[in-house]
C-alpha cells in the first residue's frame, strides 16, 4: 500500500484527506512514464489556490476527485518504456505535468521523464522538493519574458517567499542590481542571497522614494502591482504572476511601462537550468518548514500565512 492525498471537495484545508491506496507499480507505467519513490513535495500558492476551487481547478485542469500537488523529488523505482537516462535508484526532481493535473503529494507517483531531471548531490531532498515551480517561476520572468542583464535595476516584491528568494538569487547571477521588497526580518538574509538593496513594504515612504527608479520589477506579494508599477521607469517592464491584470495593464501602457503576466509551465529548458545553477551552488533554495504528509492541512495554513522565508515542503520520509 501506498499514502496519498486525496480531495473530494473544493474548500479550506480540512478537505484535504489522507489515504492508503495500492502502490502504483512498474505495469502502470506508460511509454515515457517513471515510478517516483516521493520523498518531498513542495506546497506552492498554486496549490492552495486549486485546493479551494480557484487556480488549476477554475481553469479546468483538475477534476474531483485528485491529489493534489506539482513539485516533486524521490527516487526512480521504476522506468516505462522509452525512457532513457533516467535509471532505478537515481534521484530526481521535476514539475509534475503542470498545468495539468501532478499528484505529487504522495509516496508514489507517476511523473513522464520529460519532467524529471537529476537531482544535484548538494541538494538535500527537501531542497529538491522546493526548487522546481518557484525556480522555473523566476527563471521564465527574467530569462523568457524579459531579458535581465547587467546595469539593470531590478525591483522583486514578496522577495522573502518562495519565488521571491529564488527570483534574488537569479537577478544577482544575471549581474543585475537588485532591489528587494519584504519585512524588515528578512534583510539581512536576502542580502546574502544578493540583493543590493532591502526595503520594507510598511515602509510606505521608502517604497515610494523608488518611484520611477528600476528597469525591470517582479510583482510577487499580494496587493503589489500597482506600487511596483511605481516603481518602473518609463520604457521598463513590469512582471506579474499570471492572469486578472485588469487596469494595471492601461495603466502600465499609460505609463509607458510594458506589461506581462506570466505562467509558467513544464518546460525542459527552464527546469535543465535552475537544475544547473543548483548544481553549481549558484542557486540554493531555503526551506522554512517541513511537514509530514498527514499534517498537509497544516503546510498549506502555513503557505496560506503569506509570511514563510522561503518554501513549505511536505516530506513522505523524516531526513536525517
Amino acid at each position: 500500500m501506498s499514502t496519498k492525498i486525496l480531495q473530494h471537495a473544493f474548500g479550506g484545508p480540512e478537505v484535504l484527506e489522507i489515504i492508503d491506496a495500492p502502490a502504483p507499480t512498474a505495469a502502470d507505467l506508460g511509454p515515457g512514464d517513471v515510478l517516483v519513490a516521493v520523498t518531498a513535495a513542495g506546497v506552492n500558492t498554486i496549490d492552495v489556490m486549486t485546493r479551494e476551487g480557484g487556480g488549476m481547478a477554475a481553469a479546468g485542469v483538475v477534476t474531483l476527485p485528485f491529489t493534489p500537488g506539482w513539485d516533486v523529488a524521490g527516487t526512480v523505482e521504476a522506468v516505462g518504456a522509452d525512457v532513457t537516462g533516467l535509471e532505478v535508484c537515481q534521484r530526481v526532481l521535476g514539475l509534475a505535468r503542470f498545468p495539468r493535473e501532478g499528484s505529487a503529494y504522495a509516496e508514489h507517483a507517476v511523473v513522464p521523464a520529460d519532467d524529471l531531471a537529476l537531482t544535484p548531490e548538494s541538494l538535500t531532498d527537501e531542497q529538491a522538493g522546493a526548487l522546481p515551480m518557484a525556480a522555473m517561476t523566476a527563471w521564465q520572468a527574467f530569462a523568457d519574458t524579459t531579458s535581465v542583464g547587467p546595469g539593470q535595476r531590478v525591483l522583486i516584491t514578496g522577495a522573502g517567499g518562495g519565488v521571491g528568494h529564488l527570483a534574488v538569487q537569479i537577478a544577482h547571477l544575471l549581474g543585475a542590481h537588485v532591489v528587494a521588497i519584504a519585512s524588515e526580518g528578512k534583510h539581512d538574509w536576502l542580502r546574502g542571497l544578493g540583493a543590493d538593496e532591502t526595503v520594507d513594504y510598511r515602509d510606505p515612504e521608502a517604497v515610494g522614494a523608488l518611484a520611477g527608479s528600476v528597469d525591470v520589477a517582479l510583482s510577487l506579494a499580494a496587493g503589489s502591482r500597482e506600487a511596483a508599477l511605481r516603481a518602473v521607469r518609463p520604457g521598463g517592464t513590469l512582471v506579474a504572476l499570471g492572469g486578472g491584470a485588469g487596469d494595471l495593464e492601461a495603466d502600465a501602457e499609460r505609463a509607458g511601462v510594458r506589461f506581462a503576466a506570466t505562467h509558467v509551465h513544464t518546460q525542459r529548458e527552464w527546469l535543465e537550468g535552475v537544475v544547473r545553477l543548483a548544481a553549481d551552488g549558484e542557486l540554493v533554495p531555503t526551506v522554512s518548514e517541513t511537514f509530514a504528509l498527514a499534517d498537509v492541512a497544516d503546510a498549506h495554513r502555513a503557505v496560506e500565512s503569506g509570511h514563510s522565508t522561503g518554501k513549505v515542503v511536505l516530506l513522505t520520509t523524516p531526513q536525517l
